[in-house]
């Protein structure tokens, strides 16, 4: 049933630009600007291009901090196996959905292994907490991360900038940008970023880790009158690095290792996407059709990280994967007019993902047991949401979701000596997804409001496991409710937030290893709550300088869970990868010469990385410490930064099966050139 399915998709993808087309000259034109959904400030950070500056943010893993209750747990691997964590919610490594949803654009990712490690140049990022299925195409079981990169200019645009720093990183960007005639318009980014190994490896006399990363985003747009807009988007990148980051949680130093297998991590990705814009008397419509391809060939990886010999009990266990995925979307959608007292969007929306691979590890030499698995998903959803200005005091928000999930698993292991293991299954399933909040003004600077919402993440299959009752693992259901308030005076140039929220989850999907093996499944804990505060702000008190602070405290514990393995009771332990608390505080000051200075720190709580909280699976907390100093005018920047001041070492993941952790980035000094015309 997939596989016609997706043809079906492919060809209304196809199509659906061209019948858009054909009924444009029968459309009432009116003016549009881009417009945005109203939000609830209570439900979402903004975070400007001068706040990812402030604290130099370059990846998808370095806004951990920057918003309450959201964390990355990342093994540097270009988001491979890298866990993101909102309010004690999680995705799984390999083959859960996630539980933060992200787009690009509005082009929507899939699982959050596929999430861009290089971060463009932004205009914003939106994290948007707690479920938000009702207002996305792409579900948000546990919140939303959107990115947008510079829209259309009618006017040239161009920079260029390049880098050097610490372990001989250089980097080059250029962006361009402008019209083509008269209705036409293009944008275009290019990077090329490279660095040595963070980790020493005195056996084969090199860095192991050396990083490698060359893309670019190109956008075509067409403006045929003043309220009609068509996109043509493409991304690419391609990576050659070194091995991942991983050292023996026993060594003396963390950036050393004696492995005799360097590992490597080759990946591409590609993007393309049609995007379509024409507002009526009556609205907004919108559509969105993109095609993506996820491409890892291979990942290497020493697994006892030590050579060959009597020293490991003539161990040599390691693992290739290679690992593709094909997706496939679909988006139509409706909103309001931008002076509509009662503001709504609601729309369809189609994913398909094709998710196939094989992995081979070699425990010890001549026995190498072998996994090819093919996983397809199909995901088809209606969803709508209004909001309504009741009084000029009272706002009230409802929206609902309605999502069909259809997913099935074709997978073989084969080893010498055994027969073949193979598992196969499908699974269908229909959810609904509720979200109510009600917004009181009770002064013009200050709001109180209550939201309440129900976000599921669909059921799936596990490719590295033996028997089919534990390769299925069930859908995950949360109930979440948050209670704040929210001051904003532009008067005194001041900002924050205060809110608390509690949620329930029914049938958490976590990661659990397979004893006596490098093995991992996808399990359902019975009950998990997750309970919290969050506080962020911002503050202008003088011209030229600003300050910008968070904090989030996450309290998330198993209420009801058994080990399907061992037997062991849970109840009352720590969710893995959650740290209790995330922080980060980051201050500019910028003088009438063009100088400025900056200086910003973040904080991540005690983290746990085993259902177990076994103390050698955990991580302590830790800060760490960033400045910069520039000169910038109209035309020309240059900065001088530091990373990790304090060169303060501690493990952004730690995978317990092999004793091993990724150490964070060391400390790091580098000079940074831009120049704009």
């Amino acid at each position: 049933m997939l596989q016609t399915s997706r043809h079906a998709l492919l060809l209304l993808g196809l199509t659906a630009p061209t019948l858009l087309a054909q009924d444009l000259e029968s459309l009432d034109p009116t003016i549009v600007d881009a417009e945005r959904v109203n939000d609830d400030p209570a439900a979402v950070s903004v975070l400007s291009r001068d706040s990812l500056d402030l604290f130099q943010t370059e990846s998808f893993a370095d806004l951990s901090g920057l918003v309450p209750g959201f964390h990355v747990v990342a093994a540097d691997s270009r988001g491979y196996g890298q866990v993101v964590a909102m309010r004690g919610s999680t995705n799984t490594l390999f083959f859960g959905p996630p539980a933060l949803g992200m787009t690009i654009d509005d082009l929507p990712l899939g699982d959050a292994y596929t999430y861009p490690s290089e971060m463009l140049q932004l205009d914003e990022v939106r994290v948007h907490r707690g479920p938000h299925g009702p207002y996305f195409g792409r579900n948000a079981p546990a919140g939303m991360v959107e990115m947008r990169t510079p829209g259309f200019n009618d006017t040239f645009q161009n920079s260029l900038e390049a880098e050097y720093g610490s372990y001989d990183r250089f980097a080059l960007r250029g962006a361009s940008s402008g019209p083509i005639g008269e209705n036409f318009g293009y944008s275009v980014r290019l990077f090329h970023d490279q660095r040595d190994g963070f980790i020493r490896n005195p056996l084969l006399g090199t860095e192991t880790d050396d990083r490698r990363a060359t893309g670019g985003l190109f956008n075509l747009y067409w403006r045929p009158d003043d309220d009609t807009e068509l996109r043509l988007r493409l991304f690419a990148e391609k990576i050659d690095d070194g091995s991942q980051r991983l050292s023996s949680l026993f060594s003396p130093d963390p950036f050393t290792v004696f492995s005799d297998n360097p590992g490597v991590t080759d990946l591409e990705r590609y993007q393309l996407s049609l995007h379509t814009r024409k507002t009526l008397n009556s609205g907004t419509f919108e559509s969105i059709h993109g095609y993506q391809f996820w491409d890892l060939d291979p990942s290497t990886v020493d697994l006892d990280l030590s050579p060959f010999g009597p020293g490991n009990g003539f161990s040599d266990a390691r693992s290739a994967i290679q690992q593709k995925q094909d997706l496939v979307s679909n988006e139509f959608r409706f909103s309001s007019p931008d002076d509509s007292n009662i503001r709504w969007r609601t729309g369809l929306f189609q994913m398909w993902i094709d998710n196939r691979g094989t992995a081979e590890r070699q425990l010890f030499p001549g026995f190498v047991e072998t996994t090819r698995f093919d996983i397809e998903q199909l995901n088809l959803a209606g969803y709508g949401n209004l909001t309504w200005q009741a009084t000029d005091a009272l706002a009230i928000d409802a929206g609902l979701r309605v999502d069909y999930h259809e997913s099935e698993i074709d997978r073989i292991q084969r080893a010498p000596f055994q027969t073949d293991d193979i598992v196969r299954g499908s699974r269908d399933e229909w959810f609904v997804s509720p979200a109510l909040g009600v917004t009181y003004s009770v002064h013009p600077a200050v709001d109180l409001f209550y939201r309440s919402s129900i976000g599921n993440k669909p059921g799936g299959f596990s490719a590295y496991s033996d028997n089919p009752l534990i390769a299925e693992f069930d859908r995950e259901t949360n109930w979440s409710n948050e209670i704040g308030l929210e001051y904003d005076c532009p008067a005194y140039n001041l900002r924050f937030g205060v809110r608390g929220f509690w949620d329930q989850i029914d049938d958490y999907q976590f990661n659990q290893g397979v004893p006596r093996s490098t093995d991992f499944v996808v399990l359902n804990a019975d009950e998990v709550t997750s309970r919290g505060v969050e506080i962020d702000g911002a503050w202008a008190p003088v011209e030229g300088l600003t300050f910008r602070g968070s904090f989030g405290y996450v309290d998330a514990e198993f209420d009801r869970f058994s080990d399907p393995f061992t037997g062991a009771i849970y109840d009352g332990r720590k969710v893995p990868f959650v740290p209790e608390y995330t922080g980060s505080f980051g201050a500019r000051y910028d003088f009438q010469s063009g100088f400025y200075v900056q200086t910003s720190v973040r904080a991540a709580g005690t983290t746990r990385f085993d259902a177990a909280n076994n103390t050698t699976f955990t991580q302590d907390a830790y800060v760490t410490w960033d400045a910069e100093v520039g000169y910038i005018t109209e035309h020309f920047s240059v900065a001088l930064y530091g990373r990790n001041l304090l060169d303060e070492n501690y493990y952004t993941f730690i995978n317990p099966q092999i004793f091993a952790g990724s150490p964070g980035d060391p400390q790091q000094f580098g000079i940074r050139v831009r120049t704009m015309f």
